[in-house]
């Protein structure tokens, strides 16, 4: 009689063997052991059955997952570039929560200064895991699974200068990191300076400038320093986090306004620190953060302004299994926030001081409806469901906001996930955007139709008392397929529909229907010449926006089992993401028609764009490259025809490329450790010198416009939308 297979994995934290045994029959027992060597990570394999239960494994298995190699070709220098280049090319448009380990903690950006190989593996959730995690409706999850044992020094230089000349940047990094189990600690320091770049050492004529024109910078001198600390322990059952950053920028630049050069000068410094707990305490798991912030800025010049600001804020969250169903675990999920905030301006004899509160309160509750190989014949024919219900309610010092949301996760078959979101919103209008003081901005170009030409304004920023909150409706459909075959291949498909009302934002393009809606935000001279727009908030009428988004993505397959064969193989990984906007109406006051943005009506916008990434890695070489494409568009002066004084923008695309050379040989680079080898663990960096050259805008493509009639379009010249063009960058990195 054979007995069913049993099998048991115990991993033990800080480089302790691993044991999986295995009963086969009554008569043999064989007991499988797993060496010191081995990694504890890696899958179990024995007979036909495998243990996937790895350390720092998520609630839900991953969509999509990087090890070490495919971090490492990512060419990033800390984790936070990691998550920015992941969440491009997954085509991610919001910002992900992050989770460290699989595990929910108070503060994650504490974690994301680490360098890359810090890391053993990055895995990008399917949409549900943010109800189980406690995110916000449609919000995806990252999970970063980190080295037990690691430590370096690392330092970095680099340079970039345009090829037109004119400007430089040069700066340096210095950077401590270690961990040990759930102590890590990391230390960073930077330095960067930003020489000026002058409107003479540039093409650029734009109507009604002065003689001293040319002294206006179009890029100003500024020099950096930045500093920040991070650090976490254990505390039993418990681990803690604190962190502390500091910031100080003075930037110098130089403007015309009435045909004299004024020179101006903005100082800045802040000041943040954090501390926090997650444990479990009578069935839930908390986390909580206490976080202070101070700042202050000084501008003298072109706007005299003096604000310091002082915010204190505590977030809680907590979620635990309710109870159990046939189909899984009932989780509730809360998180709440507490926010206040004193801010001090003075312009001028105007001496202002506010004092904003605020808070926020959310709850979900993730209700799986089936679970795949169930008995019952439900979970057979249906697989994986899962519904979950929130909502959310806001308090300000100027009213209140709600939310209400549902969302669908169903997975019908393996690597196939379909999901629903629907919402509906009213939000509360921030304090800063009610009661900041009005101030002069830094000038901008903008094109203005009445006149056919562009000009160089003076915006008017600040607040706006008479906001409204807006409302809100939003839908999301998405499905995502794999991945598949040894290529990994996944594609992902989505539809979204957003309807507002009261929507928060500023003016579109300055066309002359604009105008005439809101006269009292443009001012003009005496011969009719624009020179300055209110571009402080308000509130829309309506708008509506539809579109649709797809993205593929696919590796190169590599040896698998690990290796020098699998070290030494060429990493390659390709995605490609598109979206399509079907719907952009606007009307700009309510009661006003709606107005066609995607014929040009009211302001033009692009229907689609698409952006395609590559990351390459063999031995020393590393080859990473994006390309971004927007489709042109036609911005109408008057609405419901085309007209010769429009403005059409042309297509635009760009592309940024990098090389990285490893100057230590990859076979020289320091072995695995115990307890680390494998699936990206152990040491994957070597400690000599890497060099790397960025260009940005490879072909020194530059944003081009016509006007309707075919003639050229004033502002759009060579260096007036882009002054910089192709920049190279040079970088030396190296780990001591």
């Amino acid at each position: 009689m054979l007995w069913l297979p049993l099998v048991s994995l115990v991993a033990v934290e800080q480089g302790e063997v691993a044991q999986a045994s295995v009963a086969v029959s009554a008569s043999s027992q064989p007991v499988v052991r797993i060496s010191p060597q081995a990694d504890p990570d890696d899958p179990v394999r024995v007979d036909d059955v495998e243990v996937v239960g790895r350390r720092g494994a998520a609630l839900v298995p991953p969509e999509t997952v990087l090890d070490g190699a495919e971090i490492d070709a990512l060419g990033a220098w800390d984790i936070s570039e990691v998550l920015g280049r992941l969440t491009e090319t997954m085509g991610v448009a919001d910002e992900p929560l992050v989770i460290i380990n699989g595990k929910r903690v108070p503060n994650p950006s504490a974690f994301t200064g680490f360098p890359p190989d810090a890391l053993v593996r990055a895995e990008v959730l399917p949409p549900e895991a943010a109800a189980l995690y406690g995110g916000t409706p449609g919000q995806r999850v990252v999970n970063l699974v980190l080295q037990r044992q690691f430590a370096s020094y690392d330092g970095r230089l680099n340079a970039s200068r345009p090829t037109a000349g004119g400007t430089s940047t040069v700066g340096g990094d210095l950077r401590r990191s270690a961990i040990a189990g759930e102590n890590t600690r990391q230390m960073g320091l930077r330095l960067s300076r930003d020489t000026a770049l002058r409107a003479w050492e540039r093409d650029r004529d734009l109507p009604g400038q002065g003689p001293d024109a040319g002294g206006v910078t179009l890029r100003p001198r500024t020099d950096t320093v930045s500093a920040n600390l991070n650090l976490t322990r254990g505390l039993g059952d418990w681990s803690g986090v604190f962190s502390l950053n500091g910031q100080a920028r003075d930037s110098r630049s130089s403007a015309e306004r009435g045909g004299v050069l004024i020179d101006s000068r903005r100082r800045m410094e802040s000041l943040g620190a954090s501390a926090g707990a997650s444990g479990r305490l009578i069935g839930w798991s908390l986390q909580a953060n206490l976080n202070a912030n101070a700042s202050r800025s000084r501008d003298d010049g072109f706007t005299d302004r003096r604000s310091e600001n002082q915010s204190l804020g505590l977030m809680l969250s907590a979620n635990r299994s309710l109870l159990d169903l046939p189909a899984g675990a009932v989780v509730a999920n809360l998180n709440s926030s507490l926010q206040s905030s004193r801010s001090t301006t003075r312009t001028g004899q105007d001496d202002r001081t506010n004092r904003f509160q605020s808070s926020d309160f959310r709850g979900s509750l993730a209700v799986p409806l089936s679970k795949a190989g169930a008995e019952n014949g439900v979970g057979r024919l249906l697989g994986d469901v899962l519904l979950t219900l929130g909502g959310s309610l806001r308090e300000t010092g100027s009213g209140g906001g709600n939310e209400v949301n549902a969302s669908l996760a169903w997975t019908p078959l393996k690597g196939v996930n379909l999901n629903a979101l629907w919402s509906t919103s009213t939000e509360a209008v921030p304090e800063q955007q009610r009661s900041e003081p009005a101030y002069d901005g830094d000038p901008r170009v903008v094109f203005d139709f009445r006149n056919g030409e562009a000009v160089e304004i003076i915006p008017l920023l600040g607040g706006n008392p008479d906001l409204r909150p807006p409302s809100s409706e939003r839908l999301s459909l998405t499905a995502s397929l794999g991945p598949f075959t040894s290529w990994s291949l996944a594609a992902n498909l989505g539809y979204q529909r957003a309807e507002a009302t009261d929507g928060i934002g500023v003016l579109p393009d300055l066309t002359e229907e604009v105008e005439a809606v809101f006269p009292d935000r443009f001012v003009r001279d005496g011969s009719g010449r624009l020179i300055s727009v209110d571009y402080r908030p308000l509130n829309l009428g309506s708008s509506l926006n539809e579109g649709l988004t797809a993205g593929l993505n696919f590796n190169l397959p590599r040896p698998a089992g690990g290796g020098a064969a699998a070290n030494e193989a060429m990493v390659l990984r390709l995605a490609l993401n598109y979206s399509l906007k079907l719907t952009d109406s606007l009307s700009l006051l309510p009661g006003r028609p709606e107005t066609d943005r995607l014929r040009g009506d009211g302001g033009g916008t692009s229907r689609q764009s698409a952006n395609l990434t590559l990351d390459a890695r063999k031995g020393r070489w590393g080859v990473n490259a994006s390309a971004r494409w927007t489709e042109g568009y036609r911005s109408r002066r008057f609405s419901g025809r085309d007209d010769a004084g429009d403005l059409v923008t042309s297509d635009f695309a760009s592309v940024d490329l990098r090389f990285s050379f490893q100057m230590t040989s990859s076979a020289s680079r320091s072995g695995p450790r115990s307890g680390d080898a494998g699936q990206g663990g152990g040491r994957r960096r070597s400690q000599g010198m890497q060099l790397g050259l960025d260009i940005s805008n490879l072909f020194d493509a530059r944003p081009e416009a016509r006007l309707g009639d075919g003639s050229p379009a004033s502002g759009f010249g060579r260096d007036d939308r882009d002054p910089l063009g192709r920049t190279v960058r040079l970088t030396l990195q190296r780990r001591f």
